[in-house]
């Protein structure tokens, strides 16, 4: 696990080894990631080795050729129109209450926003979070297009944006999809665990792809058996595009950069993936549930 003693060593250190997964896995004492480059590594290979087993992986420069991969927070502002958008701003940081789903936001103006950032000026860490690109562009494709990797089955459910401050950190959950997390500015730290590891995350019995434990000050008294988990622990960079598979559990933090990711989710509906097709009940179990309580509202 990642105590908070090894997290101080790792924001001292990550200046000298950026961009060296390997050593800052050693570093972290987590299982180790596998990371390929995208001009060793076939779509072949990646649904044979990864996604029919399961597997997350590093593909490093796949995005290379995306015109979103030179964004920053000093040019997005030319490519994505200004408008209102909402931001995340809860002074811990955490993207939402792992226990109730509460958050606090507030709408801006996306350009007021960006100078907020690249000023420093903020007083509490900000998330542009979870934005669907198309809701933000009206030709997102071509900036972020549909990623080589995806077959033409393959249907892509969101393309979204992601752009945060230091200090920030999403709770551990999965995703009912597959989920390919691009790295284009600034780093993140990720966590990832196992369905195996399902049982000792403790899920919250009201949103069971939650998990209660706080991965980053994990509660030993309420939670004991979370330390028989097996992480993988690693940071991205600009460049990196991570396989998060269906199922898996991630917990992402935003140390000590401001920072752009962009995801996309997608589903292969026909696949020889049993455990893509155990996510497709779920799935639709969750989608009614929210459909009814907005309903309600």
């Amino acid at each position: 696990m990642v105590a908070p003693a090894l997290l101080e060593i790792w924001v001292a250190e990550i200046g000298v080894v950026m961009g060296k997964t390997v050593v800052l896995e050693e570093l972290l004492q987590g299982e180790l990631i596998e990371r390929v480059h995208a001009s060793e590594f076939t779509r072949r290979r990646f649904i044979q080795d990864f996604f029919m087993r399961s597997k997350p992986l590093i593909i490093e420069g796949a995005t290379a050729d995306w015109k979103a991969s030179s964004w920053t927070l000093d040019n997005v502002s030319q490519y994505i129109p200004d408008q209102s958008v909402s931001v995340r701003n809860k002074p811990d940081g955490v993207l939402f209450d792992a226990n109730s789903m509460a958050h606090e936001a507030v709408d801006i103006p996306l350009h007021q926003y960006l100078h907020l950032l690249r000023s420093g000026k903020n007083e509490t860490p900000m998330y542009l979070a979870q934005t669907n690109l198309a809701g933000l562009l009206s030709n997102p494709e071509i900036y972020a297009p549909r990623f080589k990797y995806l077959r033409r089955a393959d249907y892509l459910l969101q393309t979204n944006v992601w752009i945060g401050t230091p200090g920030l950190a999403t709770p551990c959950h999965y995703d009912f999809a597959h989920n390919f997390y691009h790295q284009i500015c600034g780093h993140k730290h990720i966590t990832l665990f196992s369905p195996e590891d399902s049982a000792r995350l403790y899920p919250n019995p009201k949103i069971p792809a939650i998990s209660l434990v706080d991965v980053a000050s994990p509660d030993a008294e309420k939670f004991p058996d979370f330390k028989n988990t097996r992480p993988l622990q690693f940071v991205v960079g600009p460049g990196d595009s991570v396989f998060i598979p269906a199922g898996w559990w991630h917990y992402v933090a935003s140390t000590y950069d401001n920072n752009i990711s962009i995801n996309q989710w997608y589903l292969r509906l026909w696949s020889r993936n049993t455990h893509q097709l155990k996510m497709i009940p779920p799935m639709i179990a969750h989608g009614v549930k929210h459909l009814l309580a907005a309903r309600k509202r």
